[in-house]
């Protein structure tokens, strides 16, 4: 919709490229911190993350290549894009999965030690991840299936990925930082933001009180 070279428009999507990528990358270091800087874990997401980052920049370049009455469903554009929005959803499931797995197989193998049937919050947040990552993977695959048709309302949704990235990193942070909180306060502590949390402290106060004798006895 609309001229493909002009500088607006290349810069929107670069920008999305941009935030897609930085997305996949942070996804790569939380897996590469949760399995103990296992570097092994994270070579193929890697190099998928590579291909992607040349796709996505790759269709921005060739934006000031083609003609004005070009779209984007044109086949020049369509080969790296085809290529772009698969290795999208694709990072987003490995590096998911992979989080997911790790953080299970660590809470599975700490009950093992465990006494009593303790929820431990490290389900929590597996929970939490899961359904923040559905939320983003949902709009890619939707994203994909229209491009794929070549439909227009493609854009719609295109438009919407920004605002759902920045959903999706910021609610797990949100709902991570009230998890806590609320354990906290299940536990007696004080919880206030941006401070240590507190334990509530009993203090007890002497008082002594002195009489005067004289006035008990009148005179």
């Amino acid at each position: 919709m609309g001229d493909l070279r002009t500088w607006h428009y290349i810069l929107k999507d670069a920008l999305y490229a941009t935030q897609e990528n930085l997305g996949s990358a942070a996804a790569i270091y939380r897996c590469w911190v949760l399995w103990n800087h296992n570097w092994k874990i994270i070579v193929f997401p890697s190099v998928l993350l590579i291909v992607n980052i040349v796709a996505g920049y790759m269709v921005c370049g060739l934006y000031t290549t083609v003609s004005s009455t070009i779209n984007v469903f044109n086949p020049r554009l369509t080969t790296w894009i085809k290529i772009f929005f698969p290795l999208t959803v694709a990072l987003n499931i490995i590096t998911t999965s992979l989080m997911s797995y790790r953080i299970w197989y660590t809470h599975s193998q700490a009950t093992l030690y465990a006494s009593g049937n303790d929820d431990s919050q490290v389900m929590s947040v597996m929970r939490m991840l899961v359904e923040s990552a559905a939320l983003q993977l949902v709009v890619e695959i939707v994203l994909l299936a229209l491009y794929s048709s070549d439909i227009n309302a493609q854009y719609i949704v295109l438009e919407s990925i920004a605002p759902i990235v920045g959903i999706t990193f910021n609610a797990l942070t949100i709902r991570i930082k009230l998890r806590s909180m609320s354990a906290a306060r299940n536990d007696g502590d004080t919880q206030t933001i941006g401070r240590l949390p507190m334990r509530r402290l009993q203090v007890n106060v002497a008082i002594e009180q002195t009489e005067d004798s004289d006035s008990i006895y009148p005179k």
